[in-house]
């Protein structure tokens, strides 16, 4: 076991090949919500509502705005109804200081991140 773990075998050899396998099998068979880390404002269920609050690592307020529009509409198109949808929900003028694209597992725009202002 000792020279399993200080990798004492030679490149080439049966034992590194089999360790190496290891490696190999670990990595691609782990499922890929094990290594999820991204932030919550960074995640979108199907069960969140339209406009959801949450804070960033520096205590900042961000919303997470679902989008309403069709996937293939243009981004602008998107951000736009983004901003809408969250200064109707909070009854005032929205000006985002930061706005970033939310994507599902399969790569697909499904919301924006959006800092305001203070």
């Amino acid at each position: 076991m000792k020279r399993f773990l200080l990798w004492e075998f030679e490149r080439g050899s049966i034992h590194y090949d089999v360790i190496c396998g290891v490696i190999l099998a670990f990595i691609l068979s782990t499922p890929r919500w094990v290594f999820n880390d991204r932030p919550d404002f960074m995640r979108v269920k199907l069960t969140d509502p339209i406009v959801r609050q949450s804070r960033d690592d520096d205590g900042n307020t961000v919303f997470t705005v679902k989008l309403r529009t069709p996937p293939w509409s243009s981004d602008e198109i998107n951000r736009q109804d983004a901003i809408k949808s969250l200064s109707g929900t909070l009854n005032m003028p929205v000006q985002p200081l930061k706005m970033e694209q939310v994507y599902d597992t399969t790569g697909a725009l499904v919301a924006y991140s959006i800092w305001l202002e203070r």
